[in-house]
């Protein structure tokens, strides 16, 4: 996809008008960008002067002119066509064609020579400065007396079709398996090896795939021994003793409120009459940190983790069962340890007052956010009863969470118009996909979520803000500002919308709100939040407290959920620490100073590695399903919207079920088609037909691969023209994986009958016994 960069030349280059302008943009060969091809032009490079006349210039002095840096530095993603792209520490991307990878692999922390290209900064992988990726997953083979692995993913598979395995006795011909790479190819030998690690199960299985993610994702599935007996040897029950150092609020009304399907439960609300003339809240933490000491095994496993992950058919856990489930989580009706934060409200929802201390508190109410938005409603019928006795309470945390919000909202928090997607898999058998759906995608429960969300977000910021009047060390929460340079490019194509971005204005948080306000009002507000989102930079947890964009906050950070993210459970052990010195209740055991700032900064740090680890995970499951969902709809047709564009075709969104596919470029026909990537528009040369993004699309479901976790369209016809698009012909096989190939087959020969059969197959499924709920 070179022509997908549009990246200005390389930083401290001279303008075009004063210097010769290198042509090729290769020092060897010349890279052509709307063919892919690569031609030599026989060991001398072109360029024309600013008046246009050609002069000559060797390759390495070719090179030398267009250098910006020696050592730009980057992780390279890599296509499987073989070319690359450099994402450069500081925002700039670089394009590597093939020959020039050196031995790079797809993940690699590279170092690039870079020039100025054709369509951008172009390069060359100088040295591979760390390795990407530790594992490999495919299908193990047999070759006479050696056994080799087909690479699942295609830009390894591209370059090393077969990668040897060693000590692979216990694997048989066909099995899906995990390999751990022990030979990287170098100067002297361009070769890939591995060692079995892992043998997966059935190919055909979405657990196997779940387990594939997990495997390459290297994140840690069994606690070891030293924690888990830690875990075992924890009391179950709170004792005389947890009740040192702590306020006793079991009298109060607490309740948590928490999705259907939830084990761990981290927070609980009370909402009563305050002194301030408006309501006080309290919000109770989970006291993770009473149980998990600095240095003991389970919190030096907690580091590795860094955060718990949240897959589909399972949650990896950043603790073990008997704390994450059980003492830790605040159950109802049973004491439990906790960090609580008082917030006392005025009438007109201002705060007047905070508090903060260790307590004892017993919940009285396990809710759901379904439940919840139930009664706020006024629908009680059914098991929705048992929440009418907190209706008075339900409805004035929502009234004082939206005057929150508003307020929120008045600061420049901004609030992004994106859905979720989410799996709905089968309650009796994981391996069954039901549905993928989008998550809070009933208004009310949406309420709800907010509704508890606010006092999240004021109970966080009422922390930070302790913190930061004592001048104290913190893990914050961080997210900086988006760069000048990108909220540019975000108005150029905004712009074609009629949007107006104050350029000036948009690098702070009120100027960007303007920003999304006018998106609300435009059709595809989703699409064009999206651009939004990919300006922002990522938040991030850090101990310099630069503030939160997203937010709008400058004393923001995580103290609500210490049994899923490890930077929660800092906090709390900081926050103690405080409180002790300052004689307030503090729950014992903290009375020592904190690590110094540089080990908390390291802290900060990781944690930020494992959660961006897990966000991936979870993305790349959910994608998976969707996949797999989809394996049997090849050939059905679908209306959806167009989600984005790209310089290789355009990506589709359908509502039902709320998956994503690409109408590739070679799904068009013949002709040729141009891409505008900022006005984010593709546009048929000869006819002027166009795809645009939010246009109104149907769509034939043409090749599935859960493998590669992708769907593919071709396109029927659009909102921007009444005659129907032509139908491409089915790709060659060469260019399928075998399962979409089979599939295409079947599609073609029992189109007619699928109906019967799926008629049939619900029979069966109605006649099965009732679900029970399903995991998500």
């Amino acid at each position: 996809e070179p022509r997908r960069s549009t990246k200005p030349g390389p930083r401290n280059a001279a303008p075009p008008t004063k210097r010769p302008v290198v042509r090729p943009s290769t020092p060897r060969e010349e890279y052509d960008p709307e063919t892919g091809e690569v031609r030599p032009i026989g060991g001398a490079a072109v360029i024309t002067s600013p008046a246009g006349a050609a002069l000559p210039m060797t390759p390495a002095a070719a090179l030398a002119a267009g250098k910006a840096d020696d050592r730009i530095k980057g992780r390279i993603t890599v296509h499987p066509a073989g070319y690359g792209f450099v994402q450069v520490d500081g925002g700039e991307t670089v394009f590597v064609p093939a020959k020039y990878r050196g031995t790079s692999l797809d993940g690699d922390r590279v170092a690039v020579d870079t020039w100025p290209g054709v369509r951008g900064t172009e390069g060359r992988v100088s040295e591979v400065l760390a390795r990407g990726r530790a594992r490999l997953t495919g299908i193990l083979r047999r070759a006479g007396r050696h056994m080799y692995l087909e690479p699942d993913d295609p830009r390894i598979a591209a370059d090393y079709g077969r990668v040897g395995v060693d000590d692979a006795q216990h694997g048989k011909d066909g099995d899906a398996i995990v390999i751990e790479i022990t030979r990287y190819p170098d100067a002297a030998r361009r070769e890939l090896a591995g060692k079995l690690l892992k043998v997966l199960g059935d190919p055909e299985d979405p657990r196997t795939e779940i387990e594939k993610i997990l495997a390459c994702a290297v994140i840690p599935l069994e606690f070891p021994e030293e924690a888990l007996a830690q875990a075992k040897r924890t009391a179950q029950e709170v004792g005389p003793n947890d009740l040192a150092d702590r306020i006793d609020l079991r009298d109060r009304r607490f309740a948590t409120i928490d999705p259907e399907t939830a084990r761990d439960f981290d927070d609980a609300l009370c909402i009563e009459d305050g002194p301030h003339g408006g309501p006080r809240v309290w919000v109770a933490v989970a006291d993770v940190s009473h149980y998990v000491r600095w240095g003991d095994a389970l919190d030096r496993e907690s580091t590795i983790r860094g955060v718990s992950v949240y897959l589909p058919d399972r949650v990896i856990p950043m603790l073990p069962h008997e704390l994450s489930s059980q003492i830790c989580s605040l159950l109802p009706l049973v004491d439990r340890c906790a960090m609580v934060v008082r917030l006392d409200f005025t009438p007109d929802g201002d705060l007047a007052d905070v508090g903060h201390a260790a307590a004892v508190i017993k919940s009285k109410a396990r809710l759901d956010y379904p439940g919840v938005a139930a009664a706020l409603g006024g629908d009680f019928r059914g098991r929705r009863e048992e929440y009418r006795p907190w209706a008075d309470e339900l409805e004035r945390l929502n009234a004082l969470a939206q005057v929150l919000r508003k307020k929120r909202q008045a600061r420049g928090a901004l609030e992004l118009e994106l859905s979720e997607p989410k799996v709905v898999l089968d309650a009796d058998d994981p391996r069954l996909v039901r549905d993928v759906v989008k998550a809070k995608g009933d208004p009310a429960v949406k309420q709800a979520y907010q509704l508890v969300e606010e006092f999240m977000i004021a109970a966080n910021e009422a922390v930070g803000s302790f913190f930061r009047k004592r001048g104290a060390t913190a893990i914050w929460r961080v997210h900086a500002p988006p760069a000048p340079d990108r909220v540019k490019l975000l108005a150029e194509m905004l712009a074609a919308y009629g949007i107006a971005v104050d350029v000036e204005a948009a690098v702070t948080p009120l100027g960007m709100k303007a920003v999304l306000d006018q998106i609300l009002e435009k059709p595809g507000a989703a699409a064009l939040s999206f651009l939004v989102l990919r300006t922002l930079t990522q938040a991030i947890w850090d101990v310099v407290p630069i503030g939160h964009f997203g937010l709008a906050s400058g004393d923001y950070l995580h103290f609500t959920s210490p049994i899923r993210r490890y930077p929660d459970l800092l906090v709390h052990r900081l926050l103690k620490f405080l409180l002790h010195r300052e004689g307030l209740p503090s729950g014992g055991g903290y009375s020592k100073p904190s690590p110094p700032t540089e080990t908390l900064s390291e802290l900060a740090r990781n944690a930020s590695t494992q959660e961006r680890r897990a966000m991936e995970a979870e993305r790349e499951a959910v994608a998976m399903y969707r996949a797999y969902l989809m394996r049997d709809q090849v050939g059905e047709e679908f209306e959806g919207v167009v989600s984005a564009v790209t310089s290789f075709g355009a990506f589709v969104e359908i509502e039902e079920p709320y998956v994503e596919g690409l109408i590739k470029l070679d799904s068009l026909g013949s002709e040729p088609w141009v891409h505008d990537a900022i006005h984010m528009r593709l546009t048929g040369q000869r006819t002027g037909r166009t795809i645009e993004l939010g246009d109104k699309v149907k769509v034939e479901v043409n090749n599935v691969s859960v493998l590669r976790r992708r769907i593919d369209f071709t396109l029927l016809a659009t909102s921007s023209t009444t005659r129907k698009q032509p139908r491409a012909t089915v790709p060659p096989p060469k260019l399928q994986t075998p399962e979409s190939a089979d599939r295409i087959g079947l599609s073609r020969r029992k189109k007619t009958g699928r109906e019967v059969e799926r008629a049939a197959r619900g029979q069966v499924e109605r006649g099965a016994a009732p679900r029970r709920g399903a995991a998500a």
